[in-house]
């Protein structure tokens, strides 16, 4: 796997409901609901920030005059937003399937075709693109899809082949087995609760099984790769891998699952999340 080469993220502490974060010399304040301990960091650190979410008000404090930076990892870069969710607009949780995709899309001796679901802002559209792999990016709102083009021309990217795709996931999935599309690596960021603008409403527990019944249908007959993660507590390492261990199709390879932490050098770690993967071996 890739070693990091370059980030201007630091995670400075968690605790007590909120995390601290760094991005280059913008020190951004906003909830943690899974940070439930004390944290490390005395509470001079955690007043000096540049933005803070207030959960109860929805609403940012900036108390800066600074632009919040692009957010860098390797030769990669993104643009960050103070969205009014309390986002902006990058999950550094995801670093470690990042750098493993690099390795998988590197090492690969074929051009491979790649779908991003659940796409968000392309992080992981863009760490999967080489000038051979076709990847096309699908998020139901179209914000996050501009957003993730906005971050390919960004990072020097814009004339890879990635399709920008604004569509219901299971919509698009079940069009594109009809029309002979198949895939050779699949990327599942499922969140707990979204909506669409053509009014579609995705909820987790009850359709995660149902997208789970038709991804193996999607695949060519030897893929390469599958990574299904998620930040809902009721779906755990063992149940992700149940879920990947249903697909047929994965039966030359082998699963491992991993708890999404980002590390702090001095503060609280803080788990983000499980993921389930699977790679050919």
């Amino acid at each position: 796997m890739e070693k990091i080469v370059k980030c201007n993220y630091k995670l400075l502490d968690c605790g007590e409901f909120e995390k601290l974060e760094q991005i280059d010399g913008f020190i951004i304040r906003r909830p943690a609901p899974q940070a439930y301990w004390k944290r490390k960091l005395y509470p001079e650190i955690w007043d000096n920030y540049s933005a803070r979410y207030e959960h109860k008000q929805t609403k940012w404090t900036i108390l800066t005059d600074k632009e919040l930076p692009d957010f860098i990892f390797n030769d990669f870069s993104f643009k960050l937003k103070l969205s009014s969710n309390g986002q902006i607009g990058i999950f550094p949780e995801q670093m470690e399937n990042w750098q493993w995709l690099m390795d998988i899309v590197g090492n690969s001796d074929r051009a491979l075709n790649i779908l991003n679901s659940f796409a968000y802002t392309g992080a992981s559209t863009l760490t999967a693109s080489t000038p051979t792999t076709n990847v096309t990016h699908i998020d139901a709102a179209s914000s996050s899809v501009n957003w993730a083009h906005q971050n390919s021309e960004l990072s020097g990217l814009g004339n890879r082949p990635i399709r920008w795709i604004v569509d219901d996931i299971l919509a698009f999935i079940k069009r594109e087995i009809t029309r002979g599309v198949r895939y050779d690596g699949i990327i599942m960021v499922p969140p707990a609760f979204g909506r669409s603008k053509k009014g579609g409403v995705w909820k987790i527990g009850r359709d995660l099984p149902i997208l789970m019944n038709i991804v193996n249908d999607l695949l060519t007959p030897s893929p390469e790769f599958v990574i299904l993660s998620c930040h809902d507590k009721d779906f755990e390492k063992p149940e992700l891998k149940r879920q990947l261990m249903q697909l047929q199709k994965l039966d030359n390879g082998e699963i491992e699952t991993l708890d999404l932490i980002i590390k702090s050098e001095y503060g609280n770690d803080l788990p983000a999340g499980k993921c389930a993967r699977w790679k050919r071996v």
